[in-house]
């Protein structure tokens, strides 16, 4: 039986990086950034996703999803 993480994965002042989705290919981003903010939202059954706005070095800010973020080590 697989481990599984339920819940929220991050927290603020986290590092992690982006997921890249090239066709066949997973890879992660080069440049980590910072998550400054954490949102839960809900979907329409009720059940709640996490989305983090995130500093990059370059100052831009977005915001991503859980599932397309991996921790930096």
């Amino acid at each position: 039986m697989a481990n599984t993480v339920i819940g929220q994965k991050f927290q603020v002042n986290d590092q992690v990086n982006k997921k890249v989705n090239a066709g066949m290919n997973i890879r992660t981003s080069s440049t980590p950034g910072i998550i400054t903010q954490v949102r839960e939202k809900l979907n329409k059954i009720g059940r709640p996703g996490y989305y983090y706005t995130i500093k990059w070095p370059d100052k831009r800010t977005s915001e991503h999803a859980q599932h397309n973020l991996t921790p930096v080590l």
